[in-house]
């Protein structure tokens, strides 16, 4: 395709996680496309090294880049400020305000929809609960205000879009419940890095289990660490958020925490544990399916994305979960899995292939038949 491409992403100010890996398909697919985004810091979102990288005008203000979860009532404003003028299709990968950019009539907005925003949502009252100056007595009316009217723009700028792609199918019906009449493409399932396979490891098997993930709440980190305390078992947890500290307060000696890890490292950490635990409400998992790709059988949330491509008791287990179980229940359910995981041999040849199947290959092919579908109805007044 030789248009002119313009990636949109909500903020280049996070490690490698999931939506960074289909950012980085995307420039193996468009290698001559710009990444737009509101706020970039480079040390810490060091797999944007490659990218052409344009901010917004928040990147000027103090500290913005770092705590722009406290500039949100600007991101609105942000997005639809950049100039995006020089480009034929804009490809917006979301979760928050990204969707929200302003286009010509005659440019093709092709919206990858990671998740409706959580903290306007589904996940509303406990971001309100966990940030403690939100609850503070002025702030705490000023934050409803404020939340109130990024709803109301959030629910306009879900239209934008010529076309609306979710990342899995529980995306897509939440996507439903919350933008009521909203036109949805069918789902493309997001890449696995199957190149972390073919990272050459020592085979050492071990007696612990991995978890992968942000360290945020709805990840439900805390529920595996008390599973496995509970069960004394090992568990090595990698990645970090603003849970870090508190995660590493209740945890013991048999809890251990990695950050900043390479491909090498990290495969072999697949390579030697005994199972991937992925509890959390994720929109998709990406770390499920890396598990399956090194043979080894995961437990995950039967709410999350990932699991929809997870058969039970065949790719691994579906943790029992519903809105608005405690930590002590979701605990107390993944004890209940860990223990009948251990009692079933899986095949790791099916765990392999079910993850290659979702490798960058099939999905830069799904994708790219999908935007120059879209881009020629477009382009034929049919969009």
């Amino acid at each position: 395709m030789t248009s002119k491409i313009a990636l949109v992403y909500d903020r280049v100010n996070t490690i490698y996680g999931g939506a960074e890996q289909v950012l980085l398909a995307l420039q193996k697919l468009y290698p001559q496309a710009v990444l737009f985004t509101s706020v970039y810091d480079k040390k810490k979102a060091k797999w944007a090294e490659n990218f052409l990288v344009k901010t917004s005008f928040l990147q000027k203000i103090p500290l913005a880049k770092n705590f722009h979860r406290y500039l949100a009532f600007l991101m609105p404003l942000a997005f639809e400020s950049l100039d995006l003028s020089a480009f034929d299709i804009v490809i917006s990968v979301t979760s928050a305000e990204a969707k929200g950019v302003i286009t010509r009539r005659d440019q093709l907005h092709f919206c990858y929809l990671l998740t409706p925003p959580r903290y306007l949502y589904h996940y509303k009252t406990e971001y309100l609960k966990k940030n403690r100056y939100l609850n503070l007595p002025l702030i705490k009316n000023l934050a409803h205000f404020l939340l109130n009217y990024l709803e109301k723009w959030d629910q306009i700028a879900m239209f934008r879009p010529d076309m609306v792609v979710p990342i899995a199918e529980v995306v897509k019906k939440r996507a439903k419940k919350f933008y009521q009449n909203l036109k949805l493409s069918p789902v493309i399932y997001p890449p696995i890095d199957s190149s972390l396979k073919k990272t050459k490891t020592n085979k050492e098997e071990n007696d612990y289990y991995l978890l992968v993930s942000r360290l945020v709440p709805y990840k439900n980190v805390e529920s595996a660490i008390l599973a496995c305390k509970a069960l004394d078992k090992k568990l090595i947890i990698v990645g970090e958020g603003p849970e870090e500290k508190s995660l590493k307060r209740i945890a013991n000696s048999s809890i251990k925490f990695k950050k900043n890890l390479n491909k090498l490292e990290l495969a072999k950490l697949y390579q030697s544990c005994r199972a991937v635990l992925s509890p959390g409400l994720d929109d998709f998992g990406i770390a499920a399916l890396e598990g399956n790709l090194f043979g080894k059988p995961v437990i995950i949330n039967r709410l999350a994305g990932a699991s929809e491509l997870i058969k039970d008791q065949i790719h691994g287990l579906h943790l029992e979960y519903k809105l608005g179980d405690s930590k002590e229940i979701i605990a107390s359910n993944l004890i209940k899995s860990i223990l009948k995981l251990e009692k079933i041999k899986f095949d790791w040849r099916s765990l392999c292939q079910n993850a290659l199947e979702y490798d960058t290959n099939s999905f830069v092919q799904s994708f790219d038949q999908a935007l120059q579908k879209a881009y020629k109805a477009k382009i034929e007044g049919k969009l």
